[in-house]
């Protein structure tokens, strides 16, 4: 089984407003829903490699699986029993620009995690979309907006238990 959700919303920007955030790992921590760090091992391109810090203290290789400069960015993480697929996308609208973030969910207990995580993950991605926003709107060097909520429930700090137990309790640090 698989699902996914997705918050969009349009805004009046350039969309390379928006994708400089996502052609940035440094800014993700900044309006990312779970992100504490970012950083690539090379150049942002499809086959790359982004680690990312989750807010609960995991890090993730995350696999870039699509970069189409100033249009989308969607990498893969692979969390115990689930495939997630993060996608970012921002195109031009009649006003400004549409932007796009959705999880897409997969993998053997995809169906279990849906009624616990799906509500939850939605409230964060429409957070994330409006610190997005925010952040372009910006103007360079000034202050950042706050990053999104990243309130660790109930069943994320369980599920994220059960795979940090899987990893033999090792976390990676930042270099």
């Amino acid at each position: 089984m698989s699902w996914t959700i997705e918050s969009v919303r349009d805004a009046d920007m350039a969309p390379d407003a928006v994708f400089a955030l996502y052609a940035d790992p440094d800014t993700w921590s900044r309006w990312g829903h779970n992100a504490s760090w970012a950083q690539a091992d090379g150049p942002l391109e499809e086959g790359g490699i982004v680690r990312v810090r989750a807010g609960y203290g995991a890090v993730y290789r995350c696999l870039i699986r699509r970069f189409e400069p100033g249009r989308a960015l969607e990498l893969v993480v692979r969390p115990a029993g689930l495939m997630i697929i993060n996608v970012y996308e921002v195109g031009p609208a009649a006003d400004g620009c549409r932007i796009r973030h959705a999880l897409e969910i997969s993998g053997p207990i995809a169906g279990l995690t849906r009624p616990f995580l799906a509500g939850m993950y939605q409230r964060k991605l429409d957070a994330e979309v409006a610190a997005v926003i925010r952040l372009a709107a910006e103007p360079v060097g000034t202050a950042s907006a706050p990053p999104p909520d990243r309130q660790v429930s109930a069943p994320e700090r369980a599920w994220h238990g059960i795979g940090r137990i899987l990893r033999g309790g090792r976390e990676e640090q930042r270099d």
